[in-house]
């Protein structure tokens, strides 16, 4: 007799167009035998107890969506009891029931006893239905309670929870007469002493037995990929008793997957009838990492004999399919089906499964074949004579070869999280293209590979070295299409738990380092403030590595990342290295603690710390050809002394440069042009061209102003008096100029000791490579110059430009909105700008590190850099070096900015 209740759903599924899948019908038959029903055997498919109005409403909490959908189930279901004679219809519409969300939720949670105010009504198609939200509500309840109960997805194999209940049905243990007659030893002496003599034997009557099962599960490290079907086995068929083994089923057989209480092996089996009892195991037998080994063999075949004697039917269950035991342990064990006749050995397939259920029901099955083909599975010598096998290169490689292109698909975006779980791994699966989805069995291919290393249980890290090969692999796009993955995966499963663990933390991090990278630096920032605060180092320790890891993700915050080499040196304790860094004398540990806080708390760019402005490229006539937005991390350097003026004067934009390298100076033929283009020979103090690698450090973004010169100026003096007005051009807003290599020294001193942090000018080699910002063209605007983009003698022209205004005075900074790469302004014309190095007549020796030059030199110049308001376009270049005045110089055109960070005297 088939179920009412599935009947039912076909109906609303096929005929009426509801939404529904097969594992809806199945939770509403479990919650009824679990929940509803007295005996846990009922047999609730041919006997459904429907006169319970609950039944009616936990129906309806799971299929129905919609007052629309409620009416068609309601007709439906009134229809299904009018073909159920032995059910009064009238007694179900009478009887009072509590409101269906309290009804449901005592399904949901039995345990609890509270006792709610009840709520009349009758479930007559004529009763009002509650808010269209009410019933989802309910489904999404029973869907949380179930995700709470485990991570394992029965999405992820090939045998779902919905085909493990349908199979559960038909194994379920049921009443059967005893195989055999039992002679009744005491009944027949009776009868012969009753009798005098012996005529007959005297047989118990027939007993009722039930079929009973019994599974054993491999818990061993090859089986962990696939530990999740064995948990959803064990929930699913509830009353079977499972044992679990490590490799090979010994004397001794654990009672619990992660647990050390064991039981006896031979105390097991003396519970069951071996006429009524079939037995299941559930072990790749040496197929997930590709193994032979014989004692491994020997061991269970003496094993499986042993267990042909004990039950009827021996199943082995194999997740790996037909072609992957070839070589290994798992194609004897197989072969030992044709000597053992209640022995197999199945695939876990849809196909073999049907197979392996009709085999524990002690029915006859169909004649299997094995198809593959052995040759694709013969592994030559593929290493080169010289190649390193443990390098990653070499493990990548070989994997490659040893796996079909889905699987090595799937390997690269396994590379993306921090650490994996098996659970992880399936979910990205999930979301390759169906097209082109690796098998399921590759996950263990992956996770038992020589690229991956196991760290805990269920817990795996990809190589470093492989991840790193990996990963650049991937797409920009791709990887964010894996960080949206990843971050979908932490809500879904993990939730709020995940601000608990660091493990999913790190995780979490990673994500929004690529989808929101602000907010990442963000929270990460704050982390570690806390823990250096704490001197949490082990924290630290973590935090660091995890930064290194997602650097990739965060390259546009290199403070935090540069800084972050630092606080790792902090969390090592080497105060030493934390100090020359962070530029402080000897101090206690203390204050370099609270300096360290302070850098992270300065350093680490926020949201509103991200300048975006807008730069141009021109061709030799000055027009312009390309527009790019820019985009520059900063910090304010603030000038509390300057409270009366306008807030725009009250702080130093700092601009952050990276670290980067570049070709300082000007090619020998390019020279050559200049100067008999314009006749001076100076520039072939631009000679010879070397590259050279700058660290990161910070920029003024413009020249230093009157506003904040007089902020400085008058503070206590260090070394020189600083008149407080010295410029010929007034102008809060203008740069200061008419000062000194002496005096722009001293001001940075004392900005030094105002702020608690060293500033000082740059050397020629940053000034140039901040100048520059990645272009190689005479000005960074391109091949030219235009009085619309900077103030200089624009009468005079550089390349085919038509000539513009002479404005014959400085302009206030930033006066044309024309930024470079890196978000700094003025950098051609308006002042000349001191340098810290002495004066080279060339760059013969000079340091390729970024660092000022200061030996060997004219100690009485220094090179000035960028040209000026009263220059013509040639003095106004990029790599254009001047030495006409001495550091004691003053003149309206000269001026300079600071910077902060990396450099360093040579």
């Amino acid at each position: 007799m088939t179920s009412p209740l599935l009947d039912l759903f076909y109906q609303l599924r096929d005929e009426e167009g509801f939404l529904l899948s097969i594992e809806q019908y199945y939770r509403v038959e479990n919650y009824l035998i679990q929940k509803l029903a007295n005996d846990s055997d009922i047999a609730i498919q041919e006997n459904p107890n429907l006169d319970n109005p609950k039944i009616k409403l936990l129906c309806q909490a799971l299929w129905v969506k919609s007052p629309k959908e409620k009416e068609k189930f309601d007709q439906a279901w009134t229809e299904m009891l009018q073909f159920q004679p032995e059910i009064n219809i009238e007694i179900a519409q009478k009887i009072p029931i509590r409101h269906p969300e309290e009804s449901i939720s005592k399904i949901i949670n039995p345990m609890d006893d509270t006792e709610s105010p009840s709520l009349e009504i009758t479930p007559s198609g004529d009763t009002k239905i509650a808010p269209e939200t009410s019933f989802p509500q309910i489904a999404t309840a029973i869907e949380k309670r179930k995700k709470i109960t485990s991570l394992d997805n029965p999405d992820y194999y090939p045998i779902g929870i919905a085909k493990l209940q349908e199979s559960w049905q038909q194994l379920r243990p049921l009443p059967l007469e005893s195989p055999r007659q039992t002679w009744d030893l005491k009944a027949t002496v009776m009868a012969t002493a009753k009798r005098g003599f012996f005529d007959q034997i005297i047989y118990q009557k027939k007993q009722l037995y039930r079929r009973e099962i019994i599974i054993f599960i491999d818990c061993s490290d090859s089986m962990i990929p696939f530990a999740g079907f064995g948990r959803i086995m064990k929930q699913t068929w509830a009353n079977v008793p499972h044992f679990y083994f490590d490799n090979l089923i010994r004397d001794e057989v654990l009672q619990q997957e992660n647990g050390w209480e064991s039981q006896s092996l031979t105390k097991v089996l003396s519970n069951y009838s071996p006429e009524v009892t079939s037995c299941l195991i559930l072990s790749d037998a040496g197929a997930a990492r590709k193994r032979y080994v014989e004692e491994r063999l020997s061991a269970t075949e003496t094993l499986i004999r042993r267990f042909s004697r004990r039950f009827s039917r021996v199943a082995w269950l194999n997740p790996l399919p037909y072609h992957r035991w070839y070589g290994t342990t798992a194609w004897d064990i197989a072969d030992l089906a044709e000597d053992i006749p209640n022995f197999s050995m199945f695939e876990l397939t849809t196909e073999d499964w049907e197979n392996l259920i009709t085999w524990l029901k002690e029915e006859a099955i169909p004649p299997r074949h094995f198809p593959f083909n052995p040759n694709q599975f013969q592994q030559g010598d593929n290493w080169d004579e010289d190649e390193d096998f443990f390098s990653a290169k070499s493990r990548l490689r070989l994997f490659e070869e040893e796996n079909e292109p889905n699987t090595r698909e799937l390997a690269k975006r396994a590379a993306f999280p921090l650490s994996l779980s098996p659970n992880l791994l399936y979910y990205l699966r999930q979301h390759q293209d169906k097209n082109n989805q690796a098998p399921w069995y590759a996950i263990a291919d992956i996770l038992l590979s020589s690229l991956v290393r196991k760290i805990d249980r269920e817990l795996y890290e990809m190589s470093p070295d492989v991840r790193k090969l990996l990963l650049e692999k991937l797409t920009p796009e791709e990887l964010k299409s894996l960080a949206h993955q990843l971050q979908t995966y932490i809500q879904e499963q993990i939730g709020d738990y995940c601000s608990k663990s660091v493990y999913w933390q790190n995780q979490q991090w990673l994500a929004l380092a690529y989808l929101k990278p602000s907010q990442a630096v963000n929270e990460i920032r704050q982390v570690l403030a806390e823990a250096i605060k704490n001197n949490n180092r082990v924290r630290l320790v973590r935090l660091t590595a995890l930064l290194e890891n997602i650097s990739a993700a965060l390259a546009d915050y290199e403070p935090l990342l540069l800084l972050n080499k630092t606080i790792a040196a902090y969390s090592r304790g080497d105060l030493n290295h934390v100090g020359n860094v962070l530029q402080l004398s000897p101090e206690d540990e203390g204050t370099r603690q609270k300096r360290l806080i302070d850098e992270v708390a300065a350093i680490v760019p926020y949201n509103e710390n991200l300048f975006t402005a807008e730069t141009v490229l021109v061709n030799k006539t000055g027009q312009v050809i390309e527009r790019k937005p820019v985009k520059a991390y900063f910090y304010d350097e603030n000038l509390a002394e300057v409270r009366k003026w306008k807030k725009a004067q009250n702080y130093i934009r700092m601009m952050y440069i990276p670290q980067g390298e570049f070709w300082m100076g000007t090619e020998d033929e390019e020279i050559e042009r200049l100067v008999k283009k314009f006749g001076w020979d100076g520039f072939r103090s631009e000679r010879p061209q070397h590259l050279v690698k700058v660290p990161a450090f910070y920029m003024s973004q413009t020249p230093i102003t009157q506003a904040q010169w007089q902020a400085i100026a008058a503070t206590a003096k260090i070394d020189i008096y600083l008149e407080t007005n010295p410029s010929r051009f007034k102008g809060d807003e203008l740069p200061v100029e008419s000062v000194n290599w002496y005096q722009a020294t001293e001001f940075c001193k004392r900005l030094s000791r105002e702020t608690k942090r060293e500033y000082r000018l740059p050397s020629e080699a940053e000034w140039e490579y901040a100048c520059r910002a990645g272009t190689k063209t005479p000005f960074h605007f391109g091949e030219t110059i235009t009085a619309d983009l900077a103030n200089y003698r624009a009468t005079e022209t550089y390349a085919d430009e038509f000539t513009g205004k002479y404005r014959r005075k400085t302009t206030p900074v930033g006066y044309f909105q024309v930024a470079n790469a890196f978000g700094l302004y003025d950098m051609h014309g308006n002042v000349w700008e001191w340098c810290a190095d002495t004066w080279h007549d060339n760059y013969h020796v000079a340091p390729t590190d970024g660092s000022a030059w200061t030996k060997n030199g004219n100690d009485n110049y220094s090179p000035l850099r960028g040209g000026s308001w009263c220059d013509g376009p040639d003095a106004c270049r990029s790599a254009v070096r001047y030495s006409f005045y001495r550091r004691a110089s003053y003149d309206g055109s000269l001026g300079f900015r600071v910077v902060c960070g990396a450099g360093r005297t040579l």
